[in-house]
């Protein structure tokens, strides 16, 4: 491929880092479901079912309902995610994925896959407690979060993939991906310097500024504007103003 766009060069030397991956699509959507559907015996390869790593249908489904019995002992924001797996994991979105591989996920397979399946997961879920984190990682880290990467892709590969070509289905470009995450921490700092949740939260408020269907992009303009406007003003009386503001509102 560099020989077929040369044009291309300086982007092949700068690598991942050039246009960073967003942790969050690239493993939540992606990554954690798919080790699901193994788990659970929902992706099978030429219809074996045999696999050592697939759960029995039985246990499957008591682990789902484990999870959703779980959901009155938790707060509400993470009940959210403690759906039935089992019926339910069409439906799961990132931050369900996130819940899952960050909170329930170690302990439903716990004792229910075999130990060297169960440490593939486990090293995917220590990298993503430092890729998914809040707050800034230091050097410590990223040397650690590059080794449990390294340890999940190579033994995908080994154990579940086995270089087999009936089992090419198994051999995702995704988890290959997965190999960048050192390098785009190194350059672009914590995931969530360059992942799209804010703007997806924006992007979804701005439908609700649509007030007319036969000229929705002049109401969604005129919205728009009114209401960055007031933001401005009550954040410049609130913070500048305050005791004019308090009168003139009657709210501190």
């Amino acid at each position: 491929m560099r020989l077929a766009y040369p044009h291309l060069t300086d982007m092949w030397e700068m690598g991942p880092t050039a246009a960073p991956y967003d942790m969050m699509h690239l493993i939540l959507p992606n990554v954690v479901p798919h080790m699901w559907r193994l788990f659970a015996g929902l992706k099978l390869v030429n219809r074996h079912n045999d696999e050592a790593y697939i759960i029995p249908k039985s246990t499957v489904a008591l682990m789902g309902r484990e999870l959703r019995a779980s959901r009155p002992t938790v707060p509400l924001a993470q009940a959210r995610s403690l759906h039935n797996i089992d019926v339910h994991h069409k439906n799961f979105k990132a931050v369900d994925w996130l819940h899952f591989v960050l909170c329930t996920g170690e302990v439903l397979l716990s004792g229910r896959i075999p130990g060297e399946f169960y440490d593939i997961f486990m090293a995917l879920c220590r990298a993503c407690r430092l890729v998914f984190r809040p707050r800034g990682v230091s050097e410590t880290e990223i040397m650690a979060n590059d080794k449990d990467i390294k340890s999940f892709v190579t033994n995908y590969y080994a154990k579940i993939y086995r270089e087999s070509i009936e089992r090419l289905p198994l051999c995702l470009s995704t988890f290959a991906t997965l190999l960048d995450v050192f390098p785009l921490l190194r350059a672009g700092g914590p995931a969530w310097f360059f992942w799209p949740f804010p703007m997806e939260r924006k992007i979804g408020a701005l439908g609700k500024l649509i007030r007319s269907h036969s000229k929705p992009h002049g109401s969604l303009e005129e919205n728009l504007r009114r209401q960055c406007n007031s933001e401005l003003v009550s954040n410049f009386g609130e913070t500048y103003l305050s005791t004019e503001w308090t009168t003139t509102t009657g709210n501190p």
